[in-house]
């Protein structure tokens, strides 16, 4: 199963996302998805840092695609990519 984090600026924005994705999937479907929004103080913005630990929190043998709502959040996904240590 693939792994989804939303990366958003506004951790209201990707929560009310995520809540919506999961009202249009059965119950007993195991989803694996992870929020990387908003920065430290609640504030707007991204964070490589919580979008890499995101990542290895749903990561699996089928790899994590990442959702993103503005174009700066590439940066900051990029850049997280960058500090995930190297596949074995």
């Amino acid at each position: 199963m693939i792994g989804i984090v939303v990366v958003s600026h506004s951790r209201a924005l990707a929560e009310s996302a995520v809540a919506l994705a999961r009202e249009m999937v059965a119950l007993d479907s195991p989803l694996r998805v992870a929020v990387a929004a908003g920065v430290a103080d609640g504030g707007l913005g991204t964070d490589a840092t919580a979008v890499a630990a995101a990542i290895e929190a749903v990561d699996g043998p089928d790899g994590v695609l990442v959702l993103l709502d503005l174009g700066s959040a590439v940066l900051s996904a990029e850049l997280a990519v960058e500090l995930l240590p190297p596949d074995p």
